[in-house]
């Protein structure tokens, strides 16, 4: 973080020797992302989407909202091409504009690298950097090393939403997550 704000570009080598860079999404980015979407839907259910779903117009459609909505988006490239995405979506509303939803999303061929991790801390630094009192996520309760990472970096367990995805398989639970970035009540 510096004083004007946090670190939202970052730069360095992956454990496989493979420069990376982390910086704000583009609307150009879009059609990486649906095709990364696409790739890791088809590895797959640890990811609530499914292979062709997301086409190149939604996806930028998806980057701007987030953050026009106050939220961030940032991608991640290996080696030159998109390989890794994370969000922050702010909830709206009064009530509910201190709680903001985390998400990402790291290729196949790029995981076990620490880019997740380093993904999460940096949207987790920016969270707390806007304010953000409280960061959500939803995983699938046998996704272990998704849950493994978001413990390591102080998520807790909120509970099972049963049922909660329809997928082409058939309705799954997932596991409620959250990271407390501020006391409960601070303003």
């Amino acid at each position: 973080m510096t004083a004007a704000g946090p670190v939202l570009r970052r730069e360095g080598i992956t454990r496989a020797g493979r420069p990376f860079l982390i910086r704000p999404s583009r609307d150009s980015d879009a059609p990486e992302l649906a095709a990364l979407i696409d790739a890791v839907a088809a590895e797959g259910e640890f990811l609530v989407a499914v292979p062709g779903e997301h086409d190149t117009v939604e996806q930028s459609a998806r980057l701007v909202s987030i953050v026009m909505e106050g939220g961030l988006s940032l991608s991640l490239v290996v080696d030159g091409s998109l390989a890794g995405n994370v969000m922050v979506h702010r909830r709206a509303g009064r009530h509910y504009a201190h709680v903001a939803e985390i998400a990402i999303l790291v290729s196949n061929g790029h995981r076990r690298e620490g880019l997740g991790r380093i993904l999460m801390e940096t949207g987790i630094a920016w969270s707390r950097a806007v304010g953000v009192a409280k960061l959500s996520l939803q995983v699938f309760p046998d996704n272990l090393g998704a849950i493994q990472l978001y413990r390591s970096l102080g998520f807790r367990e909120e509970g099972i939403a049963s049922g909660e995805v329809r997928m082409p398989t058939g309705d799954r639970d997932v596991l409620l997550m959250a990271l407390m970035l501020q006391a409960p009540g601070s303003p």
